[in-house]
């Protein structure tokens, strides 16, 4: 099973595993969330990113969501990448919910969660 980690400015990825835990229970495996502090600098932040990957990654790699592109949690989660650890920028909640379920049938399809969340947005 593919790992999953959360990246953000300030602690969007703690409140999104959070509320994560009210749809799929009080324990997610494979879930660890990094939030970049006003203090940390980006090698303490890449470092904190390494560590995370290593818990949630048990051989079969790991999907990173980021707040936002180009920022720096997405700049340091992009030097990170492999053929077996992917990275999609603008996290929100629904696309987090759906690669949960993604996750737990079997099988992540990284382009069609990206298609789905630009199609989640509504007006």
């Amino acid at each position: 099973m593919k790992g999953i980690v959360l990246l953000s400015h300030g602690s969007l990825a703690r409140g999104l595993a959070d509320a994560a835990t009210f749809f799929m229970g009080d324990s997610i495996e494979q879930l660890e969330y990094c939030c970049l502090r006003q203090d940390s600098s980006p090698d303490e932040f890449a470092e904190e990113l390494k560590r995370a990957i290593e818990k949630v990654d048990t051989g079969e790699g790991a999907v990173i969501l980021a707040d936002l592109f180009g920022g720096t949690p997405c700049n340091q989660a992009a030097r990170l990448l492999d053929d077996r650890i992917d990275l999609i920028s603008g996290m929100n909640f629904p696309v987090l919910l759906e690669l949960l379920t993604a996750r737990m049938a079997g099988e992540i399809n990284v382009a069609a969660l990206v298609e789905s969340a630009v199609r989640g947005f509504r007006m």
